[in-house]
C-alpha cells in the first residue's frame, strides 16, 4: 500500500461528517425515503449512506493536498434543494483556498466515486463530461486497517463507539473509527476517458467482462459434442478479425470486433458462438483488453448482459473495463495516481 495514496480519518473528519449529516436530515426540504426509494429512512439510514462517499470526498482532498505546498482542497458539503439535486453536476471538490486564504472554485472538475473492488466498469455519467476539457476521475476505498471480521468492521458502529460513552453501553467489539482509512485505486483524466474509454447509452446492454468456460466442445474420442457445429478453425500467421455478438441476437454492437491470434476454432451451438482454444489462443478488444485462453478448452464467445434481459434505462456513461484500465496504466499509457495528482494539485 502507497502512503502517498493512503489517509486515515481523525476526530475533525468525524465532526464534520455528522454535522452534515445532521443538517441534511433535519432539513425540512429533504423526505424519509432512500435513494432506491425502499421504506422509510431515519438519521440511522442516512448515516449509513452518507457516510462512507463523503469521508472519500474528505480523504481525497487530504490525499491532494500533500502535493502542493499552497493549496487547501474542500469536499463538496453543501446541502441542495431537490431541484438542485436534479439539475446539478458540479464536482466534488467545490472550494480552493490559496496560500493568500482567499478562497475561490476550482480551476478543473475533480469527480469522486467509491470504488466497488468487484465492480468491471468505472466511468462517469455521459453529462459530467460535457465541455470539460479538463477534468479527473478519482476512485477511492474505504476500509478498516485492522484485523476484525467483516461484521465489526462497521463504519456507523464505528461512529457511535466514538460518540458514545463507553461505561452507559460498550461497543468494544466494533473498530475503531481512527482505524478507517481510504485509498485511492485509479485516477485518470477525462481527455484520456474519451481517448480510451467506450460510451454506453441508454438503450445500450452493459456486458460481462470475463468470457467463462463452456462446457467441453470435444468428445475423448474427438467428435463434437451434443449440440455444437463446426465453423471454421484458424491457424494464421497474422491475428484475424473475428465478431462477437449478444447470445444469439443479430444487434451490431460497438464493440463487437475482436483481434484473435493463435490457432482455434469457431463453433456455434444453440445460435450462440463458442471459441475453441487449442494452442496459443490470445483475443485483443480495444474496449475489454487482452485475454489469453487456456489449450485445448472452449469458452464463450458472445457477450453476456450484466443487466438480464433489460437494457440500460435513463443514463449514458463513458466507461473504462477495469481489466482494460489495468492493462493501460501497466503499459504506461496512462500515467500513473501520484503524476495525476500532482498534476490536480497544480492545476487546480
Amino acid at each position: 500500500m502507497d502512503k502517498n495514496l493512503t489517509y486515515k480519518f481523525n476526530e475533525r473528519d468525524l465532526h464534520e461528517i455528522l454535522k452534515f449529516i445532521r443538517d441534511y436530515h433535519l432539513d425540512p426540504t429533504k423526505g424519509q425515503r432512500g435513494r432506491t426509494n425502499q421504506g422509510k429512512r431515519g438519521f440511522g439510514g442516512e448515516l449509513d449512506e452518507w457516510m462512507p462517499g463523503k469521508l472519500i470526498e474528505i480523504a481525497v482532498c487530504k490525499i491532494l493536498e500533500r502535493q502542493s505546498t499552497s493549496k487547501l482542497l474542500r469536499p463538496d458539503l453543501k446541502i441542495y434543494s431537490n431541484k438542485e439535486v436534479g439539475e446539478r453536476s458540479d464536482p466534488d471538490i467545490t472550494e480552493v483556498i490559496d496560500s493568500n486564504k482567499e478562497s475561490r472554485k476550482p480551476r478543473i472538475f475533480v469527480e469522486i466515486k467509491r470504488l466497488d473492488l468487484k465492480a468491471s466498469w468505472l466511468g462517469p455519467r455521459k453529462h459530467q463530461l460535457k465541455d470539460m476539457t479538463e477534468g479527473y476521475m478519482v476512485h477511492a476505498t474505504i476500509n478498516f486497517s485492522d484485523d476484525k471480521d467483516i461484521k465489526q468492521q462497521d463504519i456507523t458502529a464505528s461512529v457511535l463507539k466514538e460518540v458514545v460513552n463507553s461505561d452507559k453501553f460498550d461497543l468494544y467489539n466494533f473498530s475503531n473509527f481512527s482505524d478507517l482509512q481510504a485509498e485511492i485505486k485509479y485516477i485518470y483524466s477525462f481527455q484520456d476517458l474519451r481517448k480510451y474509454g467506450h460510451n454506453f447509452p441508454k438503450g445500450y446492454i452493459m456486458p460481462e467482462t470475463e468470457f467463462s468456460r463452456s462446457v467441453k466442445a470435444y468428445k475423448k474420442d474427438s467428435s463434437l459434442g451434443k449440440g455444437f457445429e463446426f465453423i471454421k478453425e484458424y491457424d494464421p500467421e497474422e491475428s484475424v478479425i473475428i465478431e462477437m455478438k449478444w447470445e444469439d441476437k443479430e444487434d451490431i454492437l460497438s464493440f463487437n470486433e475482436w483481434i484473435v491470434s493463435g490457432k482455434f476454432q469457431i463453433l456455434i451451438k444453440n445460435k450462440k458462438k463458442y471459441i475453441y482454444a487449442i494452442k496459443s489462443v490470445e483475443m485483443f478488444n480495444e474496449v475489454f483488453g487482452m485475454y489469453k485462453l487456456d489449450n485445448h478448452t472452449t469458452y464463450k464467445f458472445f457477450f453476456i448482459n450484466k443487466l438480464g434481459g433489460d437494457t440500460k434505462k435513463n443514463v449514458d456513461e463513458f466507461l473504462f473495463s477495469k481489466r482494460r484500465l489495468d492493462e493501460l496504466i501497466e503499459g504506461k499509457k496512462l500515467p500513473e495516481n501520484l503524476k495525476c495528482i500532482k498534476k490536480i494539485t497544480y492545476n487546480i
